[in-house]
């Protein structure tokens, strides 16, 4: 074909909207456009490149023993309803309503549409093992759209399910997907780190994403430089020794007892570090409160770590939660944030970091503005519901499986 008979309109400079390397190649070499935030129309060549990239996914699907469908993007709010995911992911769901008023959904992932038609269709297991796929158009209604195509309202996604006589055979299945997806990278020629990920609302017991090493990612990761070992922030765990464990043990008995003191403006973890204070960011507890299910809940961590929210959807079971605005814990804990702790906490659940286990001589808020309590202990003084792994992992800490020290990335 002629370039006077084709359609590729390049671009000479950048459009504003262009934040990341990737959008810019897209549009300037006349791949996209833009209609809105969030969504976009493939132009000839950019199709062509979609079709090929499509092709090598039904190439490795169908040789790692798929069966391609398309199922309908438009589905009924009752198979959401019957999950219970119509409310756990009501936060990314677009829904519309017919001329009747009868409301459907746009679907963001077709796990329930899938497991409807296998349900109707599948009567024994001698017609097991299944694996359907299909290349389809999924609908998410993103915060904010943004990155071009790396995060849209609309999008075109490969998705597959497996249906299995038995957990083991459902994790040959698994392993035949993940083989899949190693060939698809590879043969896209892109560098793609396969690491632990967290299950999210669909759940499960475990979960592998791949992962592109971007300059602008959606996601961090920490891996070993060598393979061992790589997993999403969201999911990973360390082999770093909390800085409480060489404490020596002593009986509760002996502890010195708790003493409040002034701390006038003090608001951070940080400003409490400092003179006249000095307590190390590692010998204080971190007091935040969330709403979890229309409920306040603390979480307790050391000072100087960060709270994963992915592990308190993992541990609560529920994704159903939001960081509780100062007014909030003011009317609950009859303090703002800067001054809160949970010694003598009983009407609200309070979880803990596993690092804390056992921790003594601490210092935390007194649940009155402008006071800090000293020589705190964990277990004398602090009801927790349950101990956890809350903390978000850091590059630079070492791999639990290797101890070799993690690297970090986004990626995409």
């Amino acid at each position: 074909m002629r370039w006077s008979q084709t359609f590729v309109p390049t671009l000479k400079e950048t459009p504003s909207e262009a934040e990341i390397a990737s959008h810019k190649l897209l549009l300037r070499a006349g791949l996209i456009r833009k209609l809105t935030g969030g969504l976009y129309s493939f132009l000839p060549m950019g199709l062509r490149s979609l079709q090929k990239i499509s092709q090598i996914i039904r190439e490795e699907m169908d040789r790692a023993g798929g069966l391609e469908v398309l199922m309908p993007a438009l589905q009924p709010p009752e198979i959401w309803k019957e999950s219970g995911r119509y409310e756990t992911a009501s936060d990314v769901l677009f829904k519309a309503k017919d001329r009747s008023q009868r409301e459907w959904v746009l679907g963001p992932t077709h796990e329930e549409v899938v497991t409807s038609l296998a349900a109707s269709e599948i009567s024994s297991y001698r017609q097991l093992p299944k694996n359907f796929y299909q290349i389809q158009t999924k609908f998410r209604d993103e915060i904010r759209p943004r990155f071009g195509l790396m995060r849209a309202r609309e999008f075109i996604m490969k998705d597959a399910y497996s249906f299995d006589v038995s957990d083991e055979a459902a994790q040959t299945s698994y392993q035949s997907m993940f083989d899949a997806y190693v060939r698809i990278f590879d043969r896209c020629g892109l560098k793609a780190l396969p690491v632990e990920a967290d299950t999210g609302v669909i759940g499960g017991k475990f979960s592998h994403e791949f992962m592109v090493p971007a300059e602008v990612g959606e996601n961090d990761v920490v891996y070993v430089e060598t393979g061992e070992y790589a997993a999403n922030v969201e999911k990973a765990t360390s082999g770093l020794k909390s800085p409480l464990a060489d404490q020596e043990a002593l009986e509760v008995s002996t502890l010195s007892a708790i003493e409040k003191f002034p701390t006038p403006g003090v608001k951070t973890i940080d400003a409490l570090t400092k003179a006249p204070f000095n307590v190390p960011a590692d010998h204080q507890i971190k007091t935040l409160v969330y709403v979890v299910e229309d409920k306040p809940v603390i979480f307790l961590l050391l000072g100087n770590d960060q709270l994963n929210e992915a592990k308190i959807a993992g541990v609560l079971g529920t994704t159903q939660f939001r960081p509780a605005e100062p007014a909030e814990i003011n009317d609950w804990l009859g303090a703002y944030p800067g001054s809160l702790g949970a010694v003598g906490v009983d009407d609200i659940p309070v979880y803990a970091d596993d690092f804390l286990k056992g921790g003594y001589d601490l210092t935390t808020g007194a649940n009155e503005n402008k006071f800090h309590i000293r020589n705190v202990s964990v277990e004398r003084d602090i009801k927790v519901k349950a101990f956890a792994d809350f903390r978000t992992v850091q590059a630079g800490e070492p791999c639990p499986i290797t101890g070799k020290t993690f690297e970090g990335a986004d990626s995409h």
